[in-house]
Protein backbone atom coordinates (compact mmCIF):
# COMPACT_ATOMS: atom_id res chain seq x y z
CA UNK A 1 0.00 0.00 0.00
CA UNK A 2 1.41 3.39 -0.95
CA UNK A 3 0.96 6.05 1.66
CA UNK A 4 0.39 9.68 0.69
CA UNK A 5 3.55 11.76 0.80
CA UNK A 6 3.46 14.84 3.00
CA UNK A 7 5.27 17.68 1.26
CA UNK A 8 6.63 20.73 3.07
CA UNK A 9 6.03 23.84 0.96
CA UNK A 10 9.04 26.02 0.10
CA UNK A 11 9.62 29.00 2.37
CA UNK A 12 7.89 32.17 1.30
CA UNK A 13 9.80 35.38 0.68
CA UNK A 14 10.17 37.64 3.71
CA UNK A 15 7.71 40.52 3.92
CA UNK A 16 7.74 43.52 6.18
CA UNK A 17 5.22 42.98 8.98
CA UNK A 18 3.36 45.79 10.57
CA UNK A 19 3.21 43.80 13.84
CA UNK A 20 5.81 41.60 15.54
CA UNK A 21 5.88 37.91 14.34
CA UNK A 22 4.50 35.10 16.55
CA UNK A 23 6.84 34.20 19.39
CA UNK A 24 9.22 31.29 18.59
CA UNK A 25 7.79 29.19 21.42
CA UNK A 26 4.29 29.53 20.00
CA UNK A 27 5.50 28.55 16.50
CA UNK A 28 7.27 25.45 17.84
CA UNK A 29 4.19 24.44 19.76
CA UNK A 30 2.01 24.75 16.65
CA UNK A 31 4.51 22.71 14.61
CA UNK A 32 4.50 20.02 17.29
CA UNK A 33 0.71 19.82 17.18
CA UNK A 34 0.72 19.36 13.37
CA UNK A 35 3.38 16.63 13.52
CA UNK A 36 1.43 14.83 16.27
CA UNK A 37 -1.72 14.77 14.13
CA UNK A 38 0.21 13.44 11.14
CA UNK A 39 1.99 10.83 13.25
CA UNK A 40 -1.17 9.34 14.76
CA UNK A 41 -2.97 9.27 11.39
CA UNK A 42 -0.08 7.36 9.82
CA UNK A 43 1.10 4.99 12.56
CA UNK A 44 -2.04 2.75 12.77
CA UNK A 45 -1.61 1.62 9.15
CA UNK A 46 2.10 0.97 9.65
CA UNK A 47 1.42 -0.91 12.88
CA UNK A 48 -1.21 -3.10 11.23
CA UNK A 49 1.08 -3.93 8.35
CA UNK A 50 4.01 -4.79 10.62
CA UNK A 51 1.89 -7.07 12.77
CA UNK A 52 0.64 -9.05 9.76
CA UNK A 53 3.25 -11.59 8.72
CA UNK A 54 1.32 -12.58 5.57
CA UNK A 55 2.89 -10.99 2.50
CA UNK A 56 -0.56 -10.65 0.95
CA UNK A 57 -1.80 -8.28 3.67
CA UNK A 58 -4.43 -5.83 2.56
CA UNK A 59 -6.88 -3.50 4.28
CA UNK A 60 -9.76 -5.86 3.46
CA UNK A 61 -10.62 -8.49 0.81
CA UNK A 62 -11.58 -6.81 -2.43
CA UNK A 63 -14.42 -7.97 -4.68
CA UNK A 64 -13.55 -8.89 -8.24
CA UNK A 65 -14.85 -5.56 -9.49
CA UNK A 66 -12.46 -3.62 -7.28
CA UNK A 67 -8.99 -5.17 -7.52
CA UNK A 68 -6.45 -2.54 -6.49
CA UNK A 69 -3.08 -4.26 -6.52
CA UNK A 70 -1.22 -7.48 -7.15
CA UNK A 71 -1.60 -9.01 -3.71
CA UNK A 72 -5.26 -8.40 -3.04
CA UNK A 73 -7.72 -11.25 -2.72
CA UNK A 74 -9.88 -12.00 -5.74
CA UNK A 75 -13.42 -13.07 -4.99
CA UNK A 76 -15.35 -14.37 -7.98
CA UNK A 77 -19.12 -14.39 -7.84
CA UNK A 78 -20.10 -17.90 -8.98
CA UNK A 79 -23.49 -16.68 -10.17
CA UNK A 80 -21.81 -14.61 -12.86
CA UNK A 81 -20.00 -17.54 -14.50
CA UNK A 82 -21.73 -19.98 -16.83
CA UNK A 83 -19.47 -22.95 -17.61
CA UNK A 84 -20.20 -26.16 -19.46
CA UNK A 85 -17.55 -28.00 -17.47
CA UNK A 86 -18.63 -30.31 -14.66
CA UNK A 87 -15.55 -29.34 -12.71
CA UNK A 88 -13.26 -26.30 -12.76
CA UNK A 89 -10.43 -24.93 -10.65
CA UNK A 90 -8.54 -21.65 -10.89
CA UNK A 91 -5.38 -21.35 -8.81
CA UNK A 92 -3.15 -18.36 -8.14
CA UNK A 93 0.34 -19.80 -7.61
CA UNK A 94 1.93 -16.67 -6.16
CA UNK A 95 -0.87 -15.99 -3.68
CA UNK A 96 -1.28 -19.75 -3.01
CA UNK A 97 -5.06 -19.62 -3.15
CA UNK A 98 -7.96 -20.78 -5.26
CA UNK A 99 -9.69 -18.02 -7.19
CA UNK A 100 -12.53 -20.24 -8.38
CA UNK A 101 -13.78 -23.69 -7.48
CA UNK A 102 -16.56 -25.62 -9.13
CA UNK A 103 -16.64 -29.24 -7.89
CA UNK A 104 -12.82 -29.21 -8.05
CA UNK A 105 -12.49 -32.56 -6.21
CA UNK A 106 -14.91 -34.44 -8.45
CA UNK A 107 -13.05 -37.41 -9.95
CA UNK A 108 -13.53 -37.52 -13.71
CA UNK A 109 -11.89 -39.12 -16.77
CA UNK A 110 -8.76 -37.22 -17.78
CA UNK A 111 -8.31 -38.19 -21.44
CA UNK A 112 -5.08 -36.80 -22.93
CA UNK A 113 -4.31 -34.54 -19.99
CA UNK A 114 -2.82 -37.86 -18.82
CA UNK A 115 0.12 -37.11 -21.10
CA UNK A 116 1.37 -34.48 -18.64
CA UNK A 117 2.34 -37.30 -16.27
CA UNK A 118 3.71 -39.37 -19.17
CA UNK A 119 5.92 -36.46 -20.20
CA UNK A 120 7.05 -35.81 -16.61
CA UNK A 121 8.01 -39.45 -16.12
CA UNK A 122 10.01 -39.49 -19.34
CA UNK A 123 11.74 -36.24 -18.37
CA UNK A 124 12.69 -37.55 -14.94
CA UNK A 125 13.69 -41.12 -15.80
CA UNK A 126 15.48 -41.02 -19.16
CA UNK A 127 17.69 -38.55 -20.99
CA UNK A 128 16.10 -36.35 -23.62
CA UNK A 129 18.65 -37.71 -26.08
CA UNK A 130 17.59 -41.34 -25.52
CA UNK A 131 16.53 -42.94 -28.81
CA UNK A 132 12.94 -44.15 -28.81
CA UNK A 133 11.75 -46.56 -31.47
CA UNK A 134 8.08 -46.49 -32.47
CA UNK A 135 6.71 -50.02 -32.14
CA UNK A 136 3.81 -51.68 -33.91
CA UNK A 137 1.83 -51.52 -30.66
CA UNK A 138 2.38 -47.76 -30.55
CA UNK A 139 1.14 -47.33 -34.12
CA UNK A 140 -1.99 -49.31 -33.26
CA UNK A 141 -3.11 -46.72 -30.69
CA UNK A 142 -6.24 -44.78 -31.65
CA UNK A 143 -5.77 -41.49 -33.44
CA UNK A 144 -3.22 -41.81 -36.21
CA UNK A 145 -0.56 -39.11 -35.86
CA UNK A 146 1.58 -39.96 -38.86
CA UNK A 147 4.35 -41.91 -37.15
CA UNK A 148 5.74 -45.03 -38.78
CA UNK A 149 6.59 -48.39 -37.28
CA UNK A 150 10.33 -48.56 -36.62
CA UNK A 151 10.78 -44.80 -36.87
CA UNK A 152 13.24 -43.46 -34.30
CA UNK A 153 13.15 -40.19 -32.38
CA UNK A 154 14.87 -38.64 -29.41
CA UNK A 155 12.83 -38.85 -26.20
CA UNK A 156 12.62 -35.06 -26.18
CA UNK A 157 11.16 -34.94 -29.70
CA UNK A 158 8.52 -37.57 -28.93
CA UNK A 159 7.65 -35.84 -25.65
CA UNK A 160 7.01 -32.62 -27.54
CA UNK A 161 4.86 -34.47 -30.08
CA UNK A 162 2.86 -36.14 -27.30
CA UNK A 163 1.97 -32.91 -25.53
CA UNK A 164 1.63 -30.54 -28.50
CA UNK A 165 -0.26 -32.72 -30.97
CA UNK A 166 -1.51 -35.09 -28.24
CA UNK A 167 -0.03 -38.01 -30.18
CA UNK A 168 -1.08 -41.32 -28.64
CA UNK A 169 1.56 -43.14 -30.69
CA UNK A 170 4.27 -40.93 -29.20
CA UNK A 171 2.99 -41.27 -25.64
CA UNK A 172 2.78 -45.05 -25.89
CA UNK A 173 6.27 -45.31 -27.38
CA UNK A 174 7.67 -43.11 -24.63
CA UNK A 175 5.98 -45.18 -21.94
CA UNK A 176 7.36 -48.44 -23.33
CA UNK A 177 10.89 -47.04 -23.49
CA UNK A 178 10.80 -45.65 -19.96
CA UNK A 179 9.19 -48.86 -18.65
CA UNK A 180 11.99 -50.89 -20.21
CA UNK A 181 14.56 -48.62 -18.56
CA UNK A 182 12.89 -49.12 -15.18
CA UNK A 183 12.94 -52.90 -15.63
CA UNK A 184 10.42 -55.73 -15.45
CA UNK A 185 8.85 -58.21 -17.84
CA UNK A 186 6.10 -55.87 -19.03
CA UNK A 187 7.48 -52.38 -19.84
CA UNK A 188 4.03 -50.85 -20.44
CA UNK A 189 2.64 -52.10 -17.13
CA UNK A 190 5.82 -51.06 -15.35
CA UNK A 191 5.51 -47.54 -16.73
CA UNK A 192 1.86 -47.18 -15.72
CA UNK A 193 2.69 -48.45 -12.24
CA UNK A 194 5.40 -45.81 -12.13
CA UNK A 195 2.89 -43.10 -13.11
CA UNK A 196 0.63 -44.07 -10.22
CA UNK A 197 3.53 -44.23 -7.79
CA UNK A 198 4.73 -40.77 -8.86
CA UNK A 199 1.24 -39.34 -8.38
CA UNK A 200 1.20 -40.62 -4.80
CA UNK A 201 4.67 -39.19 -4.20
CA UNK A 202 3.40 -35.80 -5.28
CA UNK A 203 0.35 -36.08 -3.03
CA UNK A 204 -2.05 -36.17 -5.99
CA UNK A 205 -4.16 -38.90 -4.50
CA UNK A 206 -7.11 -38.63 -6.90
CA UNK A 207 -4.99 -39.45 -9.96
CA UNK A 208 -5.24 -43.01 -11.23
CA UNK A 209 -3.67 -44.11 -14.52
CA UNK A 210 -4.38 -47.23 -16.56
CA UNK A 211 -2.38 -46.31 -19.68
CA UNK A 212 0.09 -43.60 -20.76
CA UNK A 213 -2.28 -42.01 -23.29
CA UNK A 214 -5.54 -41.39 -21.44
CA UNK A 215 -7.49 -43.20 -24.16
CA UNK A 216 -10.69 -44.89 -23.03
CA UNK A 217 -10.13 -48.58 -22.34
CA UNK A 218 -13.75 -49.50 -23.05
CA UNK A 219 -17.12 -47.77 -23.44
CA UNK A 220 -17.38 -47.70 -19.64
CA UNK A 221 -13.78 -47.42 -18.42
CA UNK A 222 -11.46 -44.49 -18.97
CA UNK A 223 -7.68 -44.66 -19.31
CA UNK A 224 -7.15 -42.28 -16.40
CA UNK A 225 -9.10 -40.49 -13.69
CA UNK A 226 -8.52 -37.53 -11.44
CA UNK A 227 -9.74 -34.19 -10.14
CA UNK A 228 -9.35 -30.71 -11.56
CA UNK A 229 -7.57 -29.72 -8.35
CA UNK A 230 -4.93 -32.46 -8.67
CA UNK A 231 -4.37 -31.81 -12.37
CA UNK A 232 -3.81 -28.17 -11.47
CA UNK A 233 -1.20 -29.12 -8.90
CA UNK A 234 0.45 -31.55 -11.32
CA UNK A 235 0.83 -28.70 -13.79
CA UNK A 236 2.09 -26.44 -10.99
CA UNK A 237 4.75 -29.00 -10.07
CA UNK A 238 5.97 -29.23 -13.65
CA UNK A 239 6.02 -25.44 -14.05
CA UNK A 240 8.10 -25.04 -10.92
CA UNK A 241 10.48 -27.97 -11.47
CA UNK A 242 10.60 -28.70 -15.22
CA UNK A 243 9.32 -25.53 -16.96
CA UNK A 244 11.17 -26.27 -20.21
CA UNK A 245 9.12 -29.44 -20.55
CA UNK A 246 6.04 -27.33 -21.29
CA UNK A 247 7.54 -24.69 -23.59
CA UNK A 248 6.48 -26.54 -26.72
CA UNK A 249 2.81 -26.43 -25.65
CA UNK A 250 2.78 -22.66 -26.17
CA UNK A 251 3.51 -23.08 -29.90
CA UNK A 252 0.72 -23.16 -32.48
CA UNK A 253 2.75 -25.52 -34.61
CA UNK A 254 6.26 -26.89 -34.95
CA UNK A 255 8.23 -29.64 -36.68
CA UNK A 256 9.21 -32.87 -34.93
CA UNK A 257 12.36 -34.43 -36.41
CA UNK A 258 13.32 -38.09 -36.26
CA UNK A 259 16.93 -39.24 -35.93
CA UNK A 260 17.29 -39.40 -39.72
CA UNK A 261 16.36 -35.74 -40.17
CA UNK A 262 12.85 -36.27 -41.57
CA UNK A 263 10.10 -34.38 -39.81
CA UNK A 264 6.40 -34.45 -38.93
CA UNK A 265 4.28 -31.32 -38.61
CA UNK A 266 2.84 -30.93 -35.11
CA UNK A 267 -0.27 -28.77 -34.73
CA UNK A 268 -1.29 -27.70 -31.25
CA UNK A 269 -4.59 -29.26 -30.19
CA UNK A 270 -5.48 -26.08 -28.28
CA UNK A 271 -6.81 -23.50 -30.79
CA UNK A 272 -7.01 -20.63 -28.27
CA UNK A 273 -3.37 -20.42 -27.21
CA UNK A 274 -2.98 -17.18 -29.16
CA UNK A 275 -5.92 -15.71 -27.24
CA UNK A 276 -4.35 -16.28 -23.80
CA UNK A 277 -1.84 -13.53 -22.96
CA UNK A 278 1.53 -14.71 -21.60
CA UNK A 279 0.69 -18.40 -21.99
CA UNK A 280 3.02 -20.70 -20.03
CA UNK A 281 1.52 -24.12 -20.75
CA UNK A 282 -1.49 -25.86 -22.25
CA UNK A 283 -2.79 -29.42 -22.51
CA UNK A 284 -6.03 -30.65 -24.00
CA UNK A 285 -7.95 -33.87 -23.53
CA UNK A 286 -11.00 -35.37 -25.19
CA UNK A 287 -12.60 -38.83 -25.30
CA UNK A 288 -16.17 -40.09 -25.38
CA UNK A 289 -16.14 -40.75 -21.64
CA UNK A 290 -14.21 -37.64 -20.61
CA UNK A 291 -15.80 -35.06 -22.83
CA UNK A 292 -13.68 -31.93 -23.24
CA UNK A 293 -10.83 -31.23 -20.81
CA UNK A 294 -8.29 -28.43 -20.78
CA UNK A 295 -5.64 -27.13 -18.40
CA UNK A 296 -3.62 -23.97 -19.04
CA UNK A 297 -1.19 -21.75 -17.18
CA UNK A 298 -0.57 -18.10 -17.96
CA UNK A 299 1.14 -15.12 -16.38
CA UNK A 300 -1.48 -12.59 -15.34
CA UNK A 301 1.22 -9.94 -15.02
CA UNK A 302 4.10 -9.07 -12.69
CA UNK A 303 5.17 -12.71 -12.46
CA UNK A 304 1.77 -13.93 -11.29
CA UNK A 305 1.15 -17.39 -12.81
CA UNK A 306 -2.45 -18.59 -12.83
CA UNK A 307 -3.57 -22.15 -13.63
CA UNK A 308 -7.03 -22.95 -14.97
CA UNK A 309 -8.32 -26.52 -15.28
CA UNK A 310 -11.72 -27.56 -16.62
CA UNK A 311 -12.94 -31.16 -16.82
CA UNK A 312 -16.09 -32.67 -18.24
CA UNK A 313 -16.98 -29.94 -20.70
CA UNK A 314 -17.81 -30.46 -24.39
CA UNK A 315 -15.35 -30.60 -27.28
CA UNK A 316 -15.60 -26.87 -27.99
CA UNK A 317 -17.02 -25.87 -24.60
CA UNK A 318 -13.69 -26.45 -22.82
CA UNK A 319 -12.09 -23.68 -24.88
CA UNK A 320 -14.98 -21.31 -24.23
CA UNK A 321 -14.91 -22.15 -20.51
CA UNK A 322 -11.20 -21.41 -20.19
CA UNK A 323 -11.41 -18.26 -22.31
CA UNK A 324 -14.21 -17.00 -20.05
CA UNK A 325 -12.17 -17.58 -16.90
CA UNK A 326 -9.03 -16.03 -18.41
CA UNK A 327 -10.96 -12.91 -19.35
CA UNK A 328 -12.49 -12.59 -15.87
CA UNK A 329 -9.12 -12.95 -14.13
CA UNK A 330 -7.31 -10.53 -16.44
CA UNK A 331 -10.10 -7.97 -16.22
CA UNK A 332 -10.06 -8.15 -12.43
CA UNK A 333 -6.31 -7.76 -12.15
CA UNK A 334 -6.14 -4.85 -14.58
CA UNK A 335 -8.64 -2.72 -12.66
Amino acid sequence: MIEDEFLIPPPEEKVLLSKPAFPVVFQLGLLGLVLTILFFSFIPKVFLKITHSNDTWIDSPAPISNIANLNEVITIDLKDINLEAKSAYVYDIKADRALYNKEADLILPLASITKLMTALMAEELISGTTTVSVSKAAIQQDGASGLNEGEKFSAKALTDYAIIASSNDAAFALGATVGKAIGGNNPNKTFVNGMNFRAKELGLVSLKFYNPTGLDISPTEAGAYGSARDITFLLKYILENNPDLLTATTLQNTKIYNVDGAYHDAENTDPIIDKIPNLLASKTGYTDLAGGNLTVAFDAGFNRPIIITVLGSSYSGRFKDVATLVEIINTALLK
